[in-house]
């Protein structure tokens, strides 16, 4: 596993500053969309952080590694926070954020995991994202 695939283990100072600018990069995502759920977004940036700069193991130049860890958004509402924390590990450019809601952008209100890469599952309504993960998790175990 190379250094870029393992979990970053950033400290809780350097986890709190990216989840700081990652809200003010929500807000004016949702801003400049005029449109979207700051609430479900700002809810869940801490735990997005954490997950991506601290616990998954990942390569953000390689979304099909067979041995990433996986992750789910359930409320789909809230993805400008995945967003957010995405493009500050490297995978989408920061500039893109601006075009979120926007018609032909990949940055659509709900997650969509044929747009973007490290979105495992295109969700929206609240709670499917565990069954949808479970099947995830019930496949890589059968292969």
């Amino acid at each position: 596993m190379s250094n870029s695939q393992r979990p970053l283990r950033l400290p809780a100072s350097e986890l709190a500053s990216i989840s700081l600018k990652c809200r003010r990069l929500i807000l004016n995502m949702l801003e400049k969309a005029q449109s979207g759920h700051p609430g479900g977004s700002l809810s869940a940036v801490d735990l997005i952080t954490a997950l991506f700069f601290h616990e998954m193991q990942m390569d953000p130049n390689n979304s099909s590694w067979e041995d990433r860890d996986r992750f789910v958004l359930s409320k789909g509402h809230g993805v400008p926070a995945l967003y957010a924390v995405l493009s500050q590990r490297g995978v989408i450019p920061e500039t893109e954020l601006n075009t979120l809601r926007r018609i032909n952008s990949r940055l659509q209100g709900h997650p969509d995991r044929v747009l973007l890469p490290f979105v495992e599952a295109s969700t929206g309504s609240l709670g499917q994202g565990l069954s949808i993960a479970q099947g995830i998790a019930l496949a890589l175990k059968l292969q």
